[in-house]
């Protein structure tokens, strides 16, 4: 009897440890799904370049790499230099004005993943404008002073031999590529640069464009993963996750097989009526994007030239300073970057 009772007692055991291990396994497999590292990463954007990020999240890709991340608008540079200072945020999606600024103001800082390595999008102006030099006198609108809007639109103007303040050219703070276009639709400004979803709107009415920043040989470094150097010390494992996110959602968004779902995210993220709209930037994306992530030093170079106008102390910056390749570098001897590459290539 006493045998029978144990051995019951001991059935029992094996079974409730059974139970155990089992609830252990679901709710402990749930409870570090929720426990995931959060990163918030900021951006000042509102074109289709944003896309690898919004596509990482949608996918679930970073959440695949052991992250939860959020993709926040901040439109301002120094707004969102100080959310990160201040811990709110762990990255930005940004430009070298931000950076180079925010070094010079002190900041540790330094990019480590240049997502946009080249420059992109249209100077489009009023119909009535046919040559660069009919801009003199007239009112061409940015998004902020500093930053990637005004960046875009002072090269621009460089190229075409323009100078503001020579060749009484107002720059005018409007607001974001869509307040811009609208701006643009209604006379308020004479030109802007725009990114290609917004700037195909406007010509299918009739705007022109005067440059493809894209085909033109302008030195620049576009939108660019960065953060603090001690997070970067303190959390490889983190900025590797993130990295692989990025690069995995590249590879999606470039893949045919996946049109309509990069479709469907672009009209939504940019607030477009359906995803006509989108096709333009979609296709851009294929071009724009590529695998090979590392800063463009020569485009920060050129960025700090040019900011150094506004702001002297930009020139004290050091431009390799502010780049960190170790990420990439790490990504790059990878087995998943290695396999994710092949594939795309086949």
């Amino acid at each position: 009897m006493k045998k029978d009772f144990s051995g019951a007692i001991s059935q029992r055991v094996r079974k409730g440890g059974l139970l155990s291990l089992c609830l252990l396994l679901l709710f402990g497999s749930s409870g570090k799904a929720a426990e995931l590292p959060l990163v918030r990463i900021a951006h000042g954007a509102f074109n289709e370049k944003v896309e690898a990020l919004w596509i990482g999240v949608e996918q679930g890709f970073f959440r695949k790499h052991g992250l939860q991340v959020e993709v926040i608008n901040i439109r301002s540079g120094p707004q969102t230099m100080a959310a990160l200072a201040s811990g709110d945020i762990q990255m930005a999606y940004t430009i070298p004005g931000a950076v180079l600024s925010a070094a010079a103001g002190g900041m540790d800082i330094a990019f480590f993943g240049g997502v946009v390595n080249r420059g992109d999008g249209d100077f489009v102006v009023a119909s009535s404008i046919r040559r660069s030099e009919d801009l003199k006198g007239k009112r061409v609108g940015v998004q902020s002073i500093g930053g990637g809007v005004w960046s875009l639109t002072m090269l621009a103007l460089e190229y075409f031999k323009l100078e503001p303040t020579r060749d009484k050219i107002l720059i005018m703070i409007v607001g974001d590529q869509s307040v811009l276009t609208q701006a643009l639709a209604t006379g308020s400004i004479d030109g802007a640069y725009l990114g290609y979803t917004f700037s195909t709107i406007l010509k299918e009415k009739g705007f022109r464009v005067l440059l493809d920043i894209g085909q033109s040989p302008i030195p620049y470094q576009g939108l660019s993963l960065a953060t603090g150097r001690s997070y970067l010390r303190q959390n490889p494992q983190v900025v590797d996750s993130v990295l692989r996110g990025v690069i995995e959602s590249v590879a999606f968004i470039q893949s045919p097989a996946n049109r309509a779902t990069v479709l469907k995210s672009l009209a939504k993220n940019l607030r477009l009526k359906g995803t006509g709209g989108a096709e333009n930037g979609h296709g851009v994306l294929q071009w724009l994007y590529s695998f090979d992530i590392k800063p463009n030093l020569k485009g920060i170079e050129n960025m700090q030239r040019l900011l150094s106008i506004t702001n002297p102390r930009v020139k004290e910056v050091k431009a390799e300073d502010v780049v960190d390749n170790s990420a990439v570098e790490r990504l790059e001897k990878s087995v998943f970057y290695r396999d994710l590459v092949a594939a795309a290539k086949r």
